[in-house]
């Protein structure tokens, strides 16, 4: 590598030069937005992975960040048991190096790091051709991308309550004393699918950042009888996860106004004003009894009414696309972003050991 280039793993003292370049790159289009990570960039990477590893691709001629990208770990549920894995993601390049060979150095970097047969999740959104067709592109020095399953994102429009389901199910709020019972089913259900995060519950009553801004209460617990069949999660991230609406150009400029006005009479999401974040509340830890539709319906449903009186935008929940739970979205308003879910290897092809039967379980608040 050219001596004027380094690679090196990122610190807390590297947060100003990685905002920087954050700020540099946002997703480009007449809808210019940005996924920031206010105001220490490490918070949102200890939510994403349980062990962060973060590099940096310094240009020292120019003094200048040209790129970061991370592949942390954390552990998941393959074929029934836990495991820790890395996932790829955060990776932003400054427009200066873009087309150069600054993407081959950093995957370099990241095969050096890699074990023996080690591989890795990570996801691409299915309307990034760019980055699509790299993935595709057989390059020399980059992994491959073994295709692994279809997520859909799903922001909810938040308006007026809807009648409750209960379908014999009842939903509360988890209290302190539910942590070893949701433990207990937590530990029997969310192995059944594949790359399910676990979840130690007793870890959101200390300072573990995996678990941040979260509490025992920040769940729905679904019983029938005295037996938890079903939980569901909330998150604002919005302490240390934005999504930031930077400009509206072109056709955007009317259609913001358009859809404003359409939301306020018939319920939808209100578009922020340039420079604004959009506020939110993220669903997680979906998991319910052998994957029964309708005790999730019930969740959802009750999730959604919880929300209805408080001043959010929207809620952003979402499922594998071949998640039978995922049928129940169907019944609200909403947009829907679709996303390609990879293993990526320097070696010979994962999906030959896993389990296909398993459904793909990719929790949207750690992506």
């Amino acid at each position: 590598m050219a001596s004027n280039f380094e690679l090196r793993q990122a610190t807390e003292n590297d947060t100003g030069i990685i905002r920087d370049l954050i700020h540099a790159t946002p997703q480009d289009g007449d809808l210019l937005i940005n996924f920031e990570r206010e105001p220490n960039f490490f918070d949102g990477t200890k939510v994403t992975t349980s062990k962060p590893d973060v590099w940096l691709y310094y240009d020292n001629i120019k003094k200048q960040l040209g790129g970061v990208f991370s592949f942390g770990s954390r552990e998941v549920y393959v074929n029934g048991a836990r495991k820790q894995i890395r996932y790829a993601n955060d990776l932003r390049i400054h427009s200066d190096y873009r087309g150069s060979r600054s993407l081959l150095r950093m995957f370099n970097q990241v095969k050096k790091q890699l074990n023996d047969r080690e591989w890795m999740q990570t996801v691409i959104l299915s309307d990034n051709q760019a980055s699509l067709s790299t993935v595709g592109s057989g390059r020399a020095g980059l992994p491959t991308y073994y295709p692994y399953g279809k997520v859909a994102t799903h922001m909810l429009y938040v308006s007026g309550k809807k009648p409750e389901i209960n379908n014999g199910i009842n939903i509360r709020l988890a209290k302190p004393d539910d942590i070893n019972a949701m433990q207990r089913f937590f530990n029997k259900e969310a192995p059944k699918k594949q790359f399910y995060p676990h979840y130690e519950f007793n870890n959101l009553k200390t300072e573990d950042s995996y678990y941040n801004n979260l509490s025992i209460e920040n769940y729905f617990l679904a019983f029938n009888g005295s037996e938890i069949v079903g939980i569901c999660g909330f998150w604002n991230q919005k302490e240390f996860k934005q999504t930031r609406f930077l400009e509206y150009r072109g056709k955007m400029r009317l259609l913001r106004q358009v859809n404003n006005v359409y939301s306020k009479l018939f319920g939808g999401i209100q578009l922020p004003k340039p420079g604004d974040t959009l506020d939110y509340i993220s669903l997680h830890t979906i998991l319910v009894k052998n994957n029964n539709p309708g005790i999730f319906s019930s969740l959802l449903r009750r999730a959604y009414n919880h929300f209805c009186s408080q001043p959010i935008s929207a809620i952003v929940t979402g499922l594998s696309i071949d998640d039978p739970l995922s049928e129940v979205y169907k019944k609200y308003r909403k947009q829907t972003i679709y996303s390609n879910h990879f293993l990526m290897s320097y070696e010979e092809d994962p999906r030959e050991t896993l389990d296909r039967e398993k459904t793909l379980y990719l929790e949207i608040s750690r992506a």
